[in-house]
């Protein structure tokens, strides 16, 4: 067990001079199964970075004892059997293997249990509910799913390492969250970022919470800190209520002294005296500072409840239909690669349908979209004249340039509503794309999406990066305004809110 002290760190993002954290003051235990929580833009990437080393305080110390391993990583090992790709990412084993009659590359092999791995390595393999036999399989066949569990593997067969992993469960099915909840329940000694709910309560003990204005630590897993949270909230809501009428009132004492200072500077004060000090300019000082002190109490109260936050409520429209049936997909079949996807595949849209694609990773959510859309053709399809669809890409359309580049006249104004309804910053517009955290820029996707005219719409994945305040958000209104809307999504608390049908393929 050691500690990570972190003393009065601050951190600023220099090309825009944007604060991301201010003295900033915890003590974390390396054994504890640490969730990092915090909306989108917060921080939380960029606080990994920092115990990473990858970026430098500005002021402050980050002091640990251990080194530290960022997920997710780029394999870039020149080996490509599954086995030799994880030896390689524990330490180089793969390398010093290639080399056990040089004694400085055996001293190291040994040092890292080099004969011994194997065994390890399928040890794990089984807890990661992965087959033996994928580890003599080349790494590039295998699906997204298991080369992120095989990954995750390697890191965690590591020595003396702290783990820092960043969404690891983006882009898994349903089956493999639970694989690594369960995978990540049996170890200790690591932080992991998440917005899962379910997948926090499986894995954490302690939550780290980036807020509005400061950064809390608390024993527990997230239900625990969520509860927490809206106890305080419900109260500082009903504070928020009271503040809120004080400080009018203070505003219009405020007004009622300036008036009245004015008013002592403009008119002869019957009580002055013959003394070297004017009875009216007195009195209008002494009203200058009643109202400086008035003032200064606004101030006071607007920095109390500085973390009470919640989502706007969002609100989007859709094009009218004249008849129910939108599309209907008869008899579909489609192949990719070699491979069979889709055969015999039959369903209907129909206004106000709420359509939740399910499938495992590679079982063909993402192409059923792209045929829906009409980006890929196949036979089978009929779909209603004018039939408008708009979709938001698992991957953002939008990721490097200006928004301002990007933006058409006819649906700039509604783009930029959704935009603050989602919490995007004040300077949207003004920044570089590059310079947004992937929560932000799913969150600008899905604005470019519900901004176009549509009778349609389709959603891959929109979750992945996305804080809780989000998905509440859009789950509200999508039980709110019953657009008729196709998702592909992995959170089955969400699908299972708001889906109408449900189509399951790849089983």
């Amino acid at each position: 067990m050691s500690q990570i002290m972190i003393t009065e760190m601050s951190f600023s993002y220099k090309t825009f001079y944007e604060p991301i954290f201010e003295k900033v003051t915890l003590n974390l235990d390396t054994d504890w199964r640490l969730g990092l929580i915090g909306r989108n833009g917060r921080g939380k990437t960029t606080f990994l970075k920092l115990l990473h080393k990858e970026f430098l305080p500005d002021k402050g110390t980050i002091k640990m004892e251990v080194n530290t391993e960022l997920f997710p990583y780029e394999n870039k090992v020149r080996y490509s059997l599954t086995m030799d790709v994880i030896k390689e990412n524990i330490g180089g084993l793969r390398t010093l293997e290639d080399n056990l009659e040089d004694m400085e590359a055996l001293g190291r092999y040994l040092e890292l249990d080099g004969f011994s791995m194997e065994s390890l390595i399928k040890k794990e393999m089984y807890r990661m509910k992965l087959a033996e036999e994928l580890l003599y399989r080349d790494f590039s066949l295998l699906s997204e799913g298991e080369k992120t569990k095989v990954l995750l593997i390697a890191l965690f067969l590591r020595k003396d390492t702290y783990l820092l992993l960043d969404e690891p469960t983006n882009h898994l099915d349903i089956r493999g969250k639970k694989d690594v909840a369960e995978y990540l329940k049996r170890k200790k000694g690591f932080l992991v970022v998440s917005h899962d709910r379910s997948f926090l309560d499986e894995v954490a003990d302690h939550i780290l919470a980036i807020n509005k204005s400061d950064i809390t630590l608390e024993q527990g897993n997230f239900t625990t800190w969520k509860r927490n949270k809206d106890l305080k909230d419900e109260f500082e809501a009903r504070a928020g209520e009271r503040l809120n009428r004080e400080v009018r009132q203070l505003e219009r004492h405020a007004k009622e002294s300036r008036l009245w200072g004015g008013t002592a500077n403009t008119q002869k004060y019957a009580f002055a005296s013959h003394a070297r000090t004017n009875g009216a300019k007195a009195f209008m000082g002494q009203a200058k500072r009643s109202e400086q002190q008035i003032m200064n109490k606004i101030e006071e109260k607007k920095t109390l409840l500085l973390n009470y936050e919640t989502a706007a409520k969002l609100e989007f429209e859709q094009l009218e239909t004249e008849g129910t049936l939108l599309l209907k997909g008869k008899d579909i079949m489609y192949s990719y690669d070699g491979r069979e996807l889709f055969y015999g595949l039959s369903f209907d849209i129909k206004k106000g349908d709420r359509i939740w694609v399910r499938g495992e990773n590679g079982s063909g959510k993402s192409t059923l979209l792209k045929l829906i859309s009409g980006k890929l053709s196949t036979r089978g399809f009929i779909r209603t004249e004018d039939l408008k669809i708009t979709e938001a890409l698992q991957e953002p359309l939008w990721r490097e340039g200006y928004l301002k580049g990007f933006i058409k006249d006819g649906n700039g104004d509604d783009f930029e509503k959704l935009c603050r309804l989602f919490d995007l910053p004040d300077s949207l517009f003004e920044r570089p794309l590059e310079t947004f955290s992937r929560g932000e820029l799913k969150k600008i996707e899905i604005a470019r999406a519900l901004s176009m005219e549509n009778h349609l719409i389709l959603l891959d994945e929109p979750l992945n990066y996305m804080d809780l305040y989000f998905r509440e958000q859009l789950e509200s209104a999508v039980l709110a305004i019953n657009p008729t809307l196709v998702f592909v999504e992995h959170d089955e608390w969400f699908g299972e809110k708001v889906a109408t049908k449900v189509i399951t393929i790849g089983n």
